[in-house]
Order: C-alpha cells, then sequence, then structure tokens
C-alpha cells in the first residue's frame, strides 16, 4: 500500500512538470515590444504652423512702430537742438548789449564830486532799438548774407531768431525752408526731415509747402525708406500738380 502510494506521488509529479514545460512563460508574453503604432504630428508643430503669419503681422506692426517712433526721436532732437542754439544766440546777444551798455557810460571826469546823498542814480543809457527790435526782413537779409558767405552757424542762428521772434511773419517760411536745406546739405536728414514737417505743421498752405513736401521724400529716400518716400512724392503730385515741385517728383517717381 505504501509503494503504490509513493509511485502515484512520483507519477503526479512528472505530470505536472511536462504540463509546466508545455506553457510559455508568462514573462517573455511580457517582454513582448508593443505594437508600433504611427507617430502622430505634435500640437506644438501645429500651432507653430499656424502661429507663422499671426508673427508676421506682427513683426510687421512692430516695424511701422518703429518707425514712427524713430521720427518721434528725430523730431525731439530737432527741437531739443533749436531751443540750445536759441539759448546759445540769446545768450550771445545779452553780452552784446551788455558791452555795448558799458561802451556808452560816459565815464566820470576827474575832480567831479560824486552825486549828493539822496539824489537819484543816474539811469544807464538806453540800449539802441535796433539791436532789441530787429523786423523780420532785417534778420531773413542777415540771415542769407550768412549763407551766401558760408558761414552756415551763424545763418541757422538767425533764421533760429526770426522764426521764434516773428513766428506769423510770412519770411518765418523761408527761413525754416532754408534751415532744413542746410541741414540736407550737411546729410543731416532726421534733422531737415523735423525742419520741413515743422514747416507745414506751422504754415501748411504756405508757398513752400510742395517743396518741403519734395525735401521730405529725399529725407526718407536718404533714410532708407523708399515707400514712404514715394508716397510723399505722390502727394505732391496730387496736390501741387502744376507745381515745379510736382515735375521734380514725377521725375524721382520715374526713377
Amino acid at each position: 500500500m505504501t509503494c503504490t502510494t509513493a509511485r502515484a506521488a512520483v507519477l503526479a509529479l512528472v505530470l505536472a512538470g511536462c504540463e509546466s514545460f508545455d506553457k510559455p512563460p508568462a514573462t517573455l508574453e511580457a517582454r513582448k515590444p508593443p505594437a508600433a503604432t504611427a507617430p502622430a504630428e505634435s500640437e506644438p508643430t501645429r500651432s507653430a504652423a499656424v502661429d507663422q503669419p499671426r508673427v508676421a503681422e506682427q513683426l510687421s506692426r512692430i516695424a511701422a512702430e518703429l518707425g514712427e517712433l524713430q521720427n518721434a526721436v528725430a523730431k525731439l532732437i530737432a527741437s531739443s537742438r533749436l531751443q540750445d542754439d536759441q539759448l546759445s544766440y540769446l545768450r550771445r546777444r545779452v553780452e552784446e548789449l551788455e558791452a555795448l551798455n558799458r561802451s556808452r557810460q560816459a565815464p566820470v571826469p576827474s575832480g567831479f564830486a560824486p552825486p549828493a546823498p539822496g539824489a537819484p542814480p543816474t539811469p544807464p543809457p538806453t540800449p539802441l532799438a535796433s539791436a532789441t527790435t530787429t523786423p523780420a526782413a532785417d534778420l531773413y537779409r542777415a540771415g542769407v548774407q550768412k549763407l551766401q558767405a558760408k558761414d552756415l552757424d551763424a545763418a541757422i542762428l538767425i533764421f533760429y531768431d526770426l522764426i521764434a521772434t516773428y513766428p506769423d511773419n510770412p519770411l518765418r517760411e523761408g527761413a525754416q525752408f532754408l534751415v532744413g536745406d542746410i541741414f540736407y546739405n550737411q546729410r543731416d536728414f532726421r534733422g531737415a526731415l523735423a525742419e520741413f514737417e515743422a514747416l507745414i505743421a506751422a504754415v501748411p498752405r504756405g508757398e513752400k509747402v510742395p517743396d518741403a513736401l519734395l525735401k521730405i521724400g529725399l529725407c526718407h529716400r536718404d533714410l532708407g525708406d523708399a515707400a514712404r518716400a514715394k508716397r510723399t512724392w505722390e502727394r505732391v503730385v496730387k496736390d501741387y500738380p502744376a507745381s515745379v515741385a510736382a515735375r521734380q517728383a514725377r521725375v524721382l517717381l520715374r526713377n
């Protein structure tokens, strides 16, 4: 009985072992790599493709705003320089007047007694009226003479004096145009642009407006903004078709 039981146990063990060999191990099934799937397009890539036109539009708008800021800065620089030049001119004028007053004060002769106590002091001589109330025509003529003599700094100061002292005088327009023209010939295109634009703002219907617009277009061209130069010359041709500036603008537009 015992021997039969032992044999049966051995047979059961042998059968169990064979059954285990027939079954594949679970670990091998787990180690199989998953089936390859087609790579899906990433969300950032699609977003970048969609946002490219929007980025280009933003860059274009930023470039336009930058150009406007550069023009505003140029106007501020020109205005600051105008104020500095006017201040220097006024200081020099004050020094000249003080020197004139000192030279006109007659010295007291030796042996003269000083004025009695309580006597009112002798007032200083009054400066010449022409030194402080020079007519606009005289200033304009003096500025043109300095310009013809190639004394450009002196010409600019005199023209600025006319612009500041007689802003409503008809000669103010010509004076400011000449200042802008001096800056342009000195290749100070931003300074010239500020002067011509200030002329148009102050005298929008003046005789020099077509010429100033023509020069504004030249300033834009020399500053590298060909599109704005073209629009300015087209405005000259449209608004002032019979002017000399319009004929010159047509030539520039064909080039």
